[in-house]
């Protein structure tokens, strides 16, 4: 275990306070640096007057506020909104390196048409209205003849809603977002079937008052999310114990009181034995599971078999250590947190491993407590009046979009057979998915397979399937299979090079988007504005598909000039107005302590599941069968010569969005393969040399080894996002090697996500 006080480290301590100093050091070198400045032999140039705009970044999924300054019609500095929640002013790396986006050199400047083969990057520039017209035709033809359930949507990012909205109402209701079945679907699942509230991934953590974190792989000094990093460190500041379990030895292990090298695919059976440990030793909350939580009983029975003695085989976590853990957590509770990853999608049986994250919490009684889960505070602004789609209602009244499918969770003709694709939310199939957001790992294997009908239409808007999955074949033959892909992107990739059309998207610089609707102790609604005219004459998402509609008889569903004037309305219908919302950037309601903290305060509880408790073994998966979910599965475990292969993320990047990123790409050109050195010497690798790495199935390629001690000797570590060979993205072409051409491509049982952490490599110098 890693002790951060001995000699020769800094202390999580240490590096707090140093962080304290940082500010006076570099103002005092900034001092001497102008006094030797102030003699130079020239006039002091004044700056030139600039103009600030609002918006919240693109950057990643965090969506921190902004303020962007422009001059004479350029953005050029993007600094933090002091007034929104998620960020407090911040901004990270990627965050000012959105500047970027806007000018770099190889983003889609026009409208394009193919004519060479797929993927081959042989284009024609053709005029906004052909190209509009050629979309809308092509589409119409496709509904014609197969019907409008031929056409798929995936969309990636905050512009992608109307593309949704414009699906939609033609009539399909195969649109996905990689959000759910490639990254938080099982975590989101697990918490909602047990408690009825869902943790997304933002969570409503009182990170400031916690007093103790077991870090499930959540990394946050490197998945960086600036409100939910600042959090953190200010309660590590308060006094927070830290124990932090991960294969790798990160940054923000590096923080901790603890690290706990467990092995890959294990963390299922860690938890559930402190769930034994909490439940025999009578660690848990009495009073909250009295009076809040059904199945303590049947759960007792379920894990009686799990003993930390059990799981130490499986985690090489020693047994002592778990029942420490049970009293330390029990003694701070309720101000404690058991951290889950952000992306859950990565053993065969992520809901256990998600159940058991959330029923841990449970049993700690951190529900709308102080250093817990607080409930979060929203405005809800409703929707514009729409026509009803042909399948999905509108969600009126609402803050999640414009389709509430509780009601209708997938389209039927008159035979009932005409269900989504991918199997999100239908019976029989997957039930347990979100069919708002589908699983896009299922949609492209029946693309692939135009099973369970023909798909035989495509739109993307954002994104890259190569690189978000990890089955490189069925994602070629999917976008091979379609009679027409239309490609809407700022930037060039693998996929969208497959489009039949490609439309060049104004940066989120450059538009208007919808209202970014929040919810944490205050409730907020914020603004993204254009700082700049659109560069290349490139259009906004919202702008290309009302364009469309008007082509395709659906301009009822975009019913306003302007995505100004929709913005306006809906505001207005809230009681704002878009006058008010440019005041600040963000319209907020105050924290109010009776609501995020109830039972601090007198209040209640209000868990919206069937039985009005938490439901340890929850009635929707008996319902379906699936009450054993919460049981330990084997998992893979390397033969002699074999590595686990896992990934994550940095600072630096985004996914697989930022590696063409010209200021990105300066920090990190590249990634490098993380080995232990006794393996490495076993190999005769040395640091720096060029590896070749190969899955089971014959799929790799070469990178550098980085030789550490930071990592468990039986697991290999690389940076998710690399390995382009896309020749448009000139500045990452061929650096580093794709870990989705390594990761696994099973499913999750229960859910239907990827499990893409069951892939094991073997390596050899190269």
């Amino acid at each position: 275990m890693h002790n951060p006080d001995k000699p020769g480290s800094v202390s999580r301590r240490g590096f707090l306070k140093s962080m304290a100093g940082a500010t006076a050091l570099s103002a005092a070198a900034l001092t001497t640096d102008a006094q030797a400045r102030i003699n130079a032999p020239h006039d002091l140039e004044t700056l030139k007057d600039y103009e600030e705009h609002w918006g919240f970044c693109d950057m990643c999924y965090w969506r921190c506020g902004l303020k962007v300054r422009s001059r004479d019609g350029k953005a050029f500095k993007i600094d933090g909104n002091p007034e929104h929640p998620l960020n407090r002013g911040v901004v990270c790396g990627k965050g000012n390196a959105g500047i970027q986006v806007a000018f770099a050199p190889n983003r889609l400047k026009q409208p394009q048409e193919r004519v060479g083969a797929r993927g081959d990057n042989n284009w024609r520039p053709i005029p906004w209205d052909e190209a509009l017209d050629k979309v809308a035709h092509e589409l119409n033809k496709v509904k014609e003849k197969y019907g409008p359930q031929a056409l798929v949507m995936i969309g990636h990012g905050t512009w992608e809603k109307p593309y949704h909205r414009l699906s939609h109402a033609f009539g399909t209701p195969n649109t996905t977002s990689p959000v759910f079945g490639l990254c938080c679907g099982p975590r989101g699942v697990s918490n909602t079937v047990i408690t009825g509230r869902n943790l997304t991934g933002n969570e409503t953590i009182d990170l400031e008052n916690c007093k103790y974190f077991l870090m499930m792989g959540r990394n946050v000094t490197e998945s960086l999310h600036n409100g939910e990093t600042l959090g953190w460190i200010d309660g590590v500041a308060n006094g927070a114990k830290v124990v932090y379990a991960d294969p790798r030895y990160t940054v923000t292990a590096s923080k901790a009181d603890e690290w706990l090298a467990i092995r890959p695919l294990t963390d299922h059976a860690f938890l559930l034995a402190l769930i034994h440990t909490v439940i025999k030793g009578e660690l848990y909350d009495k009073q909250f599971v009295a009076e809040y939580v059904d199945g303590l009983d049947e759960l007792t029975a379920k894990v009686e078999k799990y003993t930390p003695e059990w799981q130490e085989e499986i985690t090489t976590i020693p047994a002592e250590t778990v029942r420490r853990i049970a009293l330390e957590m029990a003694q701070k509770a309720p101000a404690v947190f058991v951290y889950s990853p952000r992306r859950l999608t990565r053993s065969a049986n992520d809901l256990g491993t998600g159940m058991s994250i959330t029923i841990l919490n449970t049993l700690f009684g951190v529900w709308d407590r102080k250093g817990g889960i607080f409930t979060p505070q929203t405005i809800k602004v409703p929707e514009i009046d729409l026509p009803e789609f042909p399948h999905a209602h509108v969600a009126r009244g609402e803050t999640g979009g414009d389709f509430d499918f509780a009601q209708n969770p997938f389209a039927t003709d008159e035979e009932g057979k005409v269900q989504r694709a991918d199997g999100a939310g239908v019976q029989g199939r997957w039930p347990l998915a979100n069919p708002q957001y589908g699983l896009t790992n299922e949609m492209w294997r029946a693309m692939a397979e135009q099973d369970p009908y023909p798909l035989k239409a495509l739109l993307t808007a954002g994104g890259n399937g190569f690189t978000n999955s990890t089955d490189y074949d069925t994602v070629r033959k999917a976008l091979m299979n379609m009679d027409f892909y239309v490609a809407a992107d700022v930037m060039p990739n693998e996929m969208n090079s497959y489009a039949d059309i490609l439309l060049p998207e104004a940066s989120y610089l450059e538009r208007y988007d919808d209202l970014q609707i929040g919810g944490a102790r205050e409730g907020f609604i914020a603004l993204r504005e254009p700082a700049m005219q659109p560069l290349h004459g490139t259009k906004g998402s919202w702008d290309i598909c009302k364009e469309l509609s008007k082509r395709m008889g659906l301009e009822a569903y975009f019913p306003h000039e302007t995505v100004a004037d929709m913005l306006d309305d809906r505001l207005k219908k809230a009681g704002y107005s878009l006058a008010e919302l440019k005041e600040k950037g963000i319209i907020k309601k105050p924290a109010d302590p009776a609501i995020n903290f109830p039972r601090e305060n007198g209040g209640k509880s209000v868990f919206p599941t069937p039985s009005g408790k938490v439901e340890l073994i929850p009635s929707q998966l008996k319902a379906l069968g699936m009450e054993d979910a919460i049981e330990w599965e084997e998992q893979p475990r390397p033969q002699e010569g074999q590595f686990h292969f896992t990934f994550g993320r940095v600072g630096y990047h985004t996914h697989a969005r930022t590696q063409d990123n010209i200021w990105l790409n300066y920090f990190m050109p590249e990634n490098v393969l993380w080995i232990h050195p006794e393996a490495a010497e076993k190999l005769g690798i040395s640091n720096g040399d060029m590896v070749d790495v190969q899955d089971t199935k014959g799929r790799g390629g070469k990178i550098k080894a980085k030789v550490t001690p930071r990592i468990r000797p039986d697991t290999v570590f690389t940076v998710h996002g690399f390995g382009h060979w896309d020749k448009r993205m000139t500045t990452a072409v061929g650096k580093g090697l794709s870990d989705s051409l390594l990761a696994s491509d099973t499913r999750e049982k229960h859910i239907g996500s990827i499990s893409m952490g069951t892939s094991m490599v073997t390596l050899s110098k190269a």
